[in-house]
Parts: structure tokens; sequence; C-alpha cells
């Protein structure tokens, strides 16, 4: 892929309830389809209810697949569904994943890893420390938004999966696989507070693809 090529980025996508009637819909925010304008890139909607995701995710023929934030695991078990096999399809195939919050669960998860409920993180902004590679990208500590009421604690990682970023407190707050094209974060790039690094660490989890 030429460095001028816009990314093609594949989003998964939460689910909401129409207010005034049954009718359960996939949605996205707009902050992800500005923010990924902005960057020059192409975002491409992944529903939850298509019979063969896998095949639908290969037909768009992205760079990279974003698992998004919203919904708790098990609060949206139609989700949870698409959203494994995906991953499953992506760690197969070596098509690069990039996880936001939720997408950090799910794929600690994955991985056998331990999510457990954490205070003081719900719609708010705190510190983080980064080491390894990303520490690069990031440098070493900067300041996070933060929307999730469950997190990965220092001894809950999945196996494999390799952390490096923590707050202060020892939550894990970013992952990686080591040799592999994957990474994620607990902060939600698309929003206000969003460090400044993750469209270059997103451009290097895709250009690393298998």
């Amino acid at each position: 892929m030429s460095p001028s090529t816009p990314l093609r980025v594949a989003l998964s996508m939460r689910v909401v309830q129409a207010p005034t009637y049954v009718e359960p819909r996939d949605s996205i925010s707009h902050d992800w389809i500005t923010l990924l304008d902005s960057w020059g890139w192409k975002p491409l909607l992944v529903p939850n209810v298509i019979e063969d995701g896998p095949a639908y995710l290969d037909a768009l023929a992205p760079d990279v697949l974003i698992l998004t934030g919203g919904d708790d695991l098990g609060e949206t078990p139609v989700r949870d569904r698409a959203e494994r096999r995906l991953l499953a399809h992506a760690l197969r195939t070596g098509l690069p994943v990039f996880g936001a919050c939720r997408g950090l669960q799910l794929i600690n998860d994955h991985f056998g890893g331990r999510l457990a409920p954490v205070s003081g993180h719900v719609a708010a902004q705190h510190a983080v420390t980064f080491s390894g590679p990303p520490a690069e990208v990031y440098r070493m500590r900067r300041t996070v938004n933060s929307f999730h009421a469950v997190g990965v604690p220092s001894d809950g990682l999945g196996e494999g999966l390799e952390p490096f970023a923590h707050d202060e407190n020892g939550w894990v707050e970013g992952i990686r696989l080591p040799e592999r094209p994957l990474a994620a974060v607990m902060w939600h790039p698309e929003r206000t507070g969003a460090p400044e690094g993750d469209r270059a660490m997103i451009a290097a989890v895709a250009a690393s693809k298998t």
C-alpha cells in the first residue's frame, strides 16, 4: 500500500434500541466518522446481523479492523457473537486489529484474560504511563479520556498479550500481541481527550499486516 493511499478502516458497531418501539439498530458514533475523515481515511461499517460476517469483512477489503466501544460484554449477545467471529477471522487471516475500550475487553477475553469492575473511570480523565515500542508513539506519559466501568487488572491479561500502558493504580490501559498486527487501548480515540499518537498507532498496526 502506498503511503499516500487512504487507509480503509472497518468499524464494528454498537446495538441500540429505537426509543418508541421495538426495533434494534446498529449504530456508529459520528465521532468515529469525522475522526477518520479528518485523517483522510475511509470508514467501512460492519453490521452485526450479517449472516457471514467474516466473508462480508473480506469483501470490504479493509486495511485494519477497529473494534469500537460501547456496550459491556454480555449486554448485547448479537454484537458479542458478531465481533468474536470478526476477531477470530482477523487473527486467522492476519488482518490488523485495533480495539478501543470494549474492543480491548473483547480481545483480552478472547485470549482468556479477566475483567473486573473499576471505579473512577466513567466520564473522567486520568494519567497513563507507556512502555515498550508504543512509548515512542505516545511518549512516556499522557492524559486520556475514560468511559468504562469494567477494566483489566494488572494480573488479568490474556495469554500472550503484552501491556504497554497502565494507569496510576496499575490497571491495564493498552495491550498488544507481540509479532502480530494487534493492539488495543482503553480510551476512546474518537472522543475529546484522546492522546496525541492514536493515528500513528493505528497506522502502525495496519502497516504490520502479516
